[in-house]
């Protein structure tokens, strides 16, 4: 079994791209269970743990590369954040930057959203050694924001 989590946000911008995302995963997988959350903060959401199963599927497409201007500011700003995590982690590993991720690859992070590995796969640039390598931060940052 696998799980998935979805924020469903309550702002009226994304509620109901929030609740598609969700009905249009629920489409493509068995569902075994779910879970909720509501957290609250400043940007309040509903969290929803998803349990399902899936068939074994070739490799993924990979997803339409995209530029700095087209993510809206909340993109933007979710490109901020990964691009902090890249210079510390960098700095941690005494590389320079764009051998962790490039910018572009950040962009791609940012507008598409992955939330687990194998979504991760899809972005261009990130094959399963680099998902395995960093994947469970970026994973933990988007889920965050």
């Amino acid at each position: 079994m696998q799980v998935r989590v979805f924020s469903i946000r309550l702002d009226n911008a994304f509620l109901e791209y929030d609740q598609q995302q969700l009905n249009v995963f629920l489409k493509t997988v068995t569902f075994k269970k779910s879970s909720t959350k509501f957290v609250e903060s400043d940007d309040a959401y509903w969290s929803v743990i998803v349990h399902y199963e899936s068939e074994e599927q070739e490799k993924p497409e990979r997803l339409e590369r995209k530029s700095y201007e087209d993510l809206n500011p909340k993109d933007k700003q979710v490109f901020n954040y990964l691009r902090q995590w890249r210079i510390e982690k960098a700095e941690q590993l005494k590389l320079k930057n764009f051998m962790i991720c490039h910018n572009s690859e950040l962009i791609d992070l940012a507008m598409y959203k992955p939330s687990n590995l194998d979504e991760l796969q899809q972005i261009k640039g990130f094959g399963k050694q680099k998902a395995e390598k960093f994947g469970e931060d970026i994973l933990a940052i988007l889920n965050a924001v």
